[in-house]
C-alpha cells in the first residue's frame, strides 16, 4: 500500500493490473476493508472488475463470514454484465455448506446447473466434506453415490479420504474398507492419508488381519508411511506383540537406510 501511494505522489497512474494485484492480495490476506477501498479507487480511475477479482472478493467476504457483502458482489456482477462461473458457485457452495446452510447450498447448485455449468469434484467435495463435519455421513454418502452413478465427474482420492476418515471415526470400518476396495476397482490411488485413517479405524476395532492386509497393500502401492503411520502401528502392534510385522514393513520401505536406527526410533528393541 505504501508503494501504491508512492505511485500517486510520483504521478505514475496505476493501470488495471496494479489494482487487480492489490485487490487479490488484500482479499487473500483477509483485509476486506482495504480491498474494498482499492475497488473504489479502481472504479474512480475508470476501470472495471473482472470475473477473477469478483470471485476473489466473494471468497474473501465468505471467509470473513460477511455473506451479505458476498451477495452484494453477486448483484454488482449481474448489473455489470459479468457472468458467474464455476469458481463463483463453488465458493458460495463451500461457504454455505461449512456454515450448515445446506438448503441454500443445494439451491445454488441447482441454479448453477440451470445456467449450464457442470458441478466439479470441488463442488461435490465441498458438500460431502461439510456433511461429514456436521456428522451427517448418510447425506454425504448419498451425494457420493449420486456423484458416482449419474455424474460425469468421478470422485478423487480427496473425497474418498474424507469419507473413509469420517466412517472410521464413526466406527463404520467395514464400510470404509469397502470404499478402499472401490478405489482399487476404479483406479483411484490411495495415499498415506487414506492408509492412516484406515489404520486408526482398524486399531479401534482391533482388526489385526485387515491391518496386515493393508500393510501389504501399502507396499504394493509404493505408498511410503509417514510418522503418523509409524506412530499408530508401533503403539498398536507393540501392544499386541506383533512387532515382527512392523519390522517387515520398515525393511521393505527403508531397505537402503539404517533399519536398526529406525527400529530404535519406533521403540522396537532387538529383543522384540
Amino acid at each position: 500500500m505504501e508503494l501504491f501511494n508512492q505511485m500517486s505522489k510520483d504521478r505514475c497512474s496505476p493501470d488495471a493490473i496494479v489494482f487487480y494485484r492489490l485487490i487479490s492480495g488484500l482479499s487473500e490476506a483477509g483485509r476486506m476493508d482495504d480491498a474494498s477501498s482499492v475497488v473504489s479507487m479502481l472504479k474512480e480511475a475508470g476501470f472495471c472488475l473482472d470475473i477473477v477479482r469478483y470471485n476473489v472478493l466473494i471468497g474473501g467476504f465468505c471467509r470473513k463470514n460477511k455473506l451479505d457483502k458476498a451477495y452484494e458482489m453477486l448483484e454488482e456482477m449481474e448489473q455489470a454484465g459479468v457472468k458467474s462461473d464455476i469458481v463463483t458457485y463453488n465458493t458460495l457452495i463451500s461457504h454455505l455448506s461449512k456454515t450448515g446452510n445446506f438448503a441454500t447450498a443445494h439451491r445454488i447448485m441447482r441454479n448453477m446447473i440451470k445456467e449450464g455449468l457442470v458441478p466439479t469434484v470441488v463442488t461435490y467435495g465441498a458438500l460431502i466434506h461439510a456433511y461429514c463435519l456436521n456428522g451427517k455421513i448418510k447425506k454425504a454418502m448419498k451425494i457420493f453415490r449420486d456423484m458416482s452413478s449419474s455424474s460425469k465427474v468421478p470422485p478423487d482420492n480427496v473425497i474418498y479420504n474424507i469419507l473413509i476418515e469420517s466412517l472410521c471415526k464413526k466406527n463404520e470400518v467395514e464400510l470404509a474398507l469397502s470404499l478402499m476396495d472401490e478405489m482399487k476397482v476404479k483406479g483411484v490411488r490411495p495415499n498415506v492419508t487414506t492408509y492412516n485413517a484406515m489404520f486408526k479405524g482398524l486399531r479401534e476395532k482391533n482388526f489385526l488381519e485387515k491391518a496386515f492386509d493393508l500393510m501389504d497393500r501399502m507396499v504394493e502401492d509404493s505408498c511410503n508411511p509417514d510418522y503418523i503411520t509409524m506412530e499408530v502401528l508401533t503403539e498398536w502392534l507393540s501392544a499386541v506383540g506383533e512387532t515382527g510385522k512392523l519390522k517387515i514393513l520398515v525393511q521393505k520401505f527403508f531397505s537402503g537406510q539404517n533399519v536398526f536406527s529406525l527400529e530404535l526410533l519406533m521403540g522396537i528393541t532387538q529383543k522384540d
